[in-house]
């Protein structure tokens, strides 16, 4: 009778034992399998690098115009971003010309065009970057994020203002979904058809 009784003692030992490890090495396998997902869909989710067509590169060198230096590639990028941002009265600093202000619609293939420009460019005013660089801007433009685009603007427009890396405007703000679709309305319309 001892014997059947340390033999039950011992079976229910085992059995919650057992489940325990049972359930633990599945745990793990959930863990493993979970994490492998994780990976996976970060392989994904990696921006895929964008190239222009021939078409998009012509079309982008003709609306853009060129940009050999510096002051020029400023100008460009405020010009662009005044298709996401609302400069009040759109009074220009003092070193952009109202009559050389022309809108360039901020498109991936303008985008592209001034990174490309960007290579052969001396840069001096850009120097402290103050948390900016050309080529950041434009590459966050290019993968579509404008979560910045007030205080980037803002920081272009210091680099060409005076005195110099000070923007003294009133607030630089983001447009609406309606008013950005107004403003290209206005602006590209002839250019689309």
């Amino acid at each position: 009778m001892r014997k059947n009784f340390a033999f039950s003692i011992a079976g229910l030992v085992t059995i919650p034992l057992g489940l325990y490890f049972v359930f633990a090495s599945s745990d793990n396998q959930i863990g493993a399998i979970t994490s492998k997902e994780k990976e996976l869909s970060l392989e994904i989710a990696k921006p895929i690098e964008y190239i222009a067509t021939k078409d998009e590169k012509a079309a982008a060198e003709n609306e853009v115009g060129e940009v050999a230096d510096e002051l020029t590639l400023i100008t460009r990028m405020i010009e662009m971003s005044m298709q996401k941002v609302n400069i009040p009265g759109e009074n220009l600093p003092a070193g952009v010309a109202s009559g050389s202000l022309h809108r360039i619609q901020m498109t991936k293939g303008n985008i592209y065009f001034l990174i490309y420009k960007l290579e052969s460019i001396d840069i001096s005013r850009n120097k402290n970057g103050k948390g900016y660089s050309y080529e950041s801007i434009l590459n966050r433009w290019l993968e579509g994020n404008f979560e910045h685009i007030g205080d980037e603007a803002k920081f272009l427009i210091s680099l060409i203002s005076k005195p110099y890396g000070q923007y003294d405007g009133e607030e630089v703000t983001v447009k609406s979904r309606v008013e950005e679709q107004y403003y290209i309305q206005n602006y590209f319309n002839d250019k689309q058809k």
